[in-house]
């Protein structure tokens, strides 16, 4: 949210599309992948033994004769149609792909492995591996010999696990297991599998406001969801909000990060359904943390994969030497040339700031895309070393 060893040279960051080049890569969170728990269990009637099956005088089954004495025809309607599976791979498989593999949706992907929405099925499915030879990335009927599935979990033979800088969630994996384990379906539908979801009934912030927090400090909140049911859902997957991004930065594991003094109300989404806003201050503080220039740029090197090699992004890479990087975060913003990058000492006005931490964009869209929001840690890290003047 961000495969194969043709994956290990990029993380989910997508190659900015058009004059969106200033980037540090690109985020999205896949959804709606648990199983509606639709049964395929129909029966049959036996026929009548007291109906003759003789008669001419009708067309069709006397609605008034009970159940149907031919043995072909069954009495129950709902076995006329299956009722149809639950997932399929345009809206099941490839939005995984889309909200995660951004690199590998750019006009140049690495390896040449392209998973855009219409290319990325003849991409894998049934095509040799570039990073195991002889297995192909989808094996249709056999996910444990699939190349995408071994580099999608933890420590693969070859290269990093993908995405790099941020694993897809066990639900995602899981669903992509059992379409390759359906045949691999490009247009059929295939069963998710698992059993009936009711669906979130309520989100509870667990914290009572108002929460305190300082300029360059961060403070976790924790959340309960319940199902419709009133049971609770374990590994719910949380979408937290800042109601002022300028204020408050917000990761999608509940950690808040105090940016200028004022107050946001932070409220927690699953499924659609909203908790009650917390209100959270953030207060000033006289003597931030300082970070380094290194720390900073190992946080860039780690989560912008796509800004490495010969032809980075806006000509911006994070694997050369440390003061060409420097020199190049404080040049002008390619994307708005009356701003630049990194502007020692500001960091809500420096670009790439604000293009990491803002969920709207006056251009473009938040970084890194295919992946959640930076961790708070990390951008807690760029924040203390911008507003300490972002030394060398």
């Amino acid at each position: 949210m961000s495969f194969l060893v043709l994956l290990t040279a990029c993380t989910v960051y997508e190659v900015p599309d058009g004059d969106d080049t200033d980037t540090t890569g690109a985020t999205g969170n896949v959804t709606g992948l648990t199983s509606t728990g639709t049964s395929n269990d129909a029966t049959t009637e036996p026929p009548d033994p007291t109906t003759s099956s003789t008669s001419s005088s009708t067309t069709g089954p006397d609605p008034s004769a009970g159940p149907s004495s031919d043995s072909t025809v069954s009495s129950d309607p709902t076995t006329e149609e299956p009722p149809p599976a639950d997932c399929d791979y345009p809206t099941s498989i490839q939005p995984i792909f889309d909200a995660s593999c951004g690199c590998h949706q750019s006009n140049m992907p690495p390896k040449g492995l392209a998973l855009n929405a219409g290319q990325s099925f003849a991409a894998l499915v049934g095509v040799d591996s570039m990073g195991q030879p002889g297995t192909p990335y989808v094996d249709p009927g056999n996910s444990a010999g699939s190349w995408l599935v071994t580099k999608i979990k933890p420590a693969p033979p070859v290269g990093l696990q993908m995405p790099e800088g941020g694993m897809l969630q066990p639900d995602q994996v899981a669903l992509i297991e059992t379409w390759i384990d359906a045949g691999a379906p490009e247009a059929g539908s295939f069963d998710c599998g698992g059993g009936e979801d009711p669906g979130a009934g309520s989100v509870t912030i667990d914290e009572q406001g108002p929460v305190n927090v300082e300029i360059g400090e961060t403070v976790d909140l924790d959340v309960t969801v319940l199902d419709q049911n009133g049971d609770p859902v374990m590994g719910a997957t949380v979408k937290w909000l800042s109601s002022d991004e300028t204020v408050l930065y917000t990761d999608s594991k509940g950690t808040l990060l105090g940016l200028n003094p004022g107050t946001s109300e932070v409220t927690a989404e699953v499924e659609g359904v909203v908790s009650a806003p917390l209100t959270v201050s953030v207060l000033n503080n006289q003597a931030v943390a300082a970070a380094s220039f290194a720390d900073a740029l190992n946080v860039l090197s780690t989560n912008c994969g796509c800004h490495k090699g010969a032809m980075p992004p806006a000509g911006l890479a994070f694997d050369l030497a440390g003061p060409d990087v420097h020199a190049a975060l404080l040049a002008p913003a390619t994307q708005d040339a009356q701003t630049k990058r990194v502007i020692p000492d500001l960091p809500g006005q420096s670009y790439l700031f604000k293009k990491l931490t803002r969920t709207v964009q006056t251009t473009g869209e938040q970084m890194p895309k295919g992946k959640a929001p930076l961790d708070a840690e990390k951008v807690q890290i760029l924040f203390r070393w911008i507003f300490n003047g972002a030394p060398a």
